[in-house]
């Protein structure tokens, strides 16, 4: 997606990581090139999270810089460099943030977590089947120094977690009542796990069945909210990542 602000007057790297101040990580400049800064952010949020929301037909926008402002989450924008003339385009999008979440696991034991989460993710329609969307992940996935099982998924598609499992192995995924999707591995304490605070919990709202009805394998049928093929926009044409792949 192209802005008339230059991008690469204030993106110096492939991937920038966006908090509420609505800056890159590591911005240095004057008072004016904040304000220019900030606009030029807002905007980028603002026009991407509207043409996410169109290709997934929402009413709404998941990612907008006043829902960024307004929160702890974290977005990684995935720039193109050269695009736009060489003015540098956006062309991908992550967006992560943690929840407290009661999950179910295999079990069927009820569990009080506050996992990272996946909320948002897409790429370009230009740049897919191109690695777009795995560098972005990579990258996310070293700067928060996390594994691809200890995430949170918020409704995926098939197609995202055939992406998982194609590119992390990610084959054994539990469903939960709240359309969050983790996989076994999520609930297999490790020493790294301090900030996910994994605990039985008796505040699911339900009964702990005798056999989980969450535990899946590789197939899957649910439709969720990042769902595939969604119809054409012509605002900047964004795709989800899991078409990429």
């Amino acid at each position: 997606m192209n802005f008339d602000n230059g991008i690469n007057n204030f993106f110096r790297r492939e991937v920038v990581k966006i908090d509420n101040t609505l800056l890159p990580e590591g911005f240095a400049g004057d008072r004016k090139s904040m304000r220019a800064c900030m606009q030029v952010v807002n905007d980028i949020l603002n026009d991407m999270g509207l043409a996410s929301a169109k290709a997934q037909g929402l009413v709404k926008p998941i990612t907008s810089a006043d829902k960024l402002r307004n929160s702890e989450h974290i977005v990684y924008l995935l720039v193109d460099k050269e695009g736009n003339k060489s003015n540098g385009s956006v062309i991908g999008m992550l967006k992560m943030g943690r929840k407290r979440l009661y999950m179910f696991d295999e079990r069927g034991q009820c569990n009080e977590t506050v996992p990272l989460c996946v909320l948002d993710f897409y790429v370009h329609e230009s740049k897919q089947r191109m690695g777009c969307g795995k560098k972005l992940f990579n990258y996310m996935l070293h700067e928060e120094g996390v594994e691809p099982e200890k995430l949170a998924i918020d409704r995926p598609s098939e197609k995202f977690l055939r992406f998982l499992q194609k590119h992390y192995n990610l084959t054994h995924s539990v469903h939960q009542t709240n359309n969050f999707v983790v996989f076994s591995g999520f609930f297999n304490n490790t020493p790294q796990d301090k900030e996910t605070h994994l605990k039985s919990s008796h505040h699911c709202g339900i009964s702990s069945p005798q056999i989980s009805p969450y535990s899946t394998g590789n197939k899957l049928t649910f439709n969720g909210r990042h769902t595939a093929f969604k119809r054409e926009t012509t605002m900047g044409q964004i795709i989800q990542t899991n078409h990429l792949m």
